[in-house]
């Protein structure tokens, strides 16, 4: 039987995009609610300005099939607000050989909560109080915490999030076709070693 494409991209779309679409129907009601992003993989979250209190993060190495060192963060902010958010998630068409960006905007946001687990971040990034560095013996972690964080023009890529509150003021949901290539298209992941995956 031959496959229906344009009904199999509105079906895989529609699997993909479930989770990203409760959040914002939720969200833009002004509702505080708990986001777990655990579910629809990895995707960007771009922004103009971020502003955190009571942070901490946790750096280390992982590895994953195809890729056998490469960073990995977890950050974890108490409460903050980001400004000019925009969040999005690049999905394949394993039939069309299309791309469809899933693409959320908000002008402000509030947030309780943050718990964020990255491989890439760029930023200007700036601390009002001493941050304290720390290593653990024997591994390769280490801790950053401080009272409070600046972002400005922040790119991350996240592998999961997830938050306890969140509050959305002017929310924008589309959905881009084949988007062309902008500063925050998906980085690759860096891989610290040779990779020994096979086809």
């Amino acid at each position: 039987m031959p496959i229906d494409r344009k009904r199999f991209v509105v079906v895989f779309l529609v699997a993909n995009v479930v989770l990203i679409g409760f959040l914002a129907g939720v969200a833009s009601v002004g509702a505080g609610v708990a986001v777990p992003a655990t579910g629809v993989g990895g995707f960007t979250v771009a922004f103009d300005e971020l502003r955190g209190d009571g942070f901490e993060q946790y750096s280390t190495m992982e590895s994953h099939e195809g890729c056998e060192r490469y960073p990995v963060s977890e950050t974890r902010i108490q409460s903050g607000t980001i400004e000019g958010l925009h969040l999005f998630k690049d999905l394949e068409m394993p039939v069309t050989d299309d791309t469809f960006r899933v693409s959320i905007e908000a002008e402000h946001v509030e947030f309780e909560g943050l718990n964020q687990r990255f491989t890439h971040l760029e930023g200007d990034i700036r601390f009002e109080e001493d941050q304290v560095v720390e290593y653990e013996e024997g591994e390769e972690r280490m801790r950053i915490s401080s009272p409070d964080i600046t972002i400005e023009d922040g790119t991350i890529q996240t592998e999961n999030q997830y938050i306890t509150q969140l509050s959305l003021e002017e929310l924008d949901v589309a959905m881009v076709a084949n988007p062309e290539e902008t500063d925050t298209t998906p980085p690759v992941i860096d891989c610290q070693a040779e990779h020994n995956a096979t086809e």
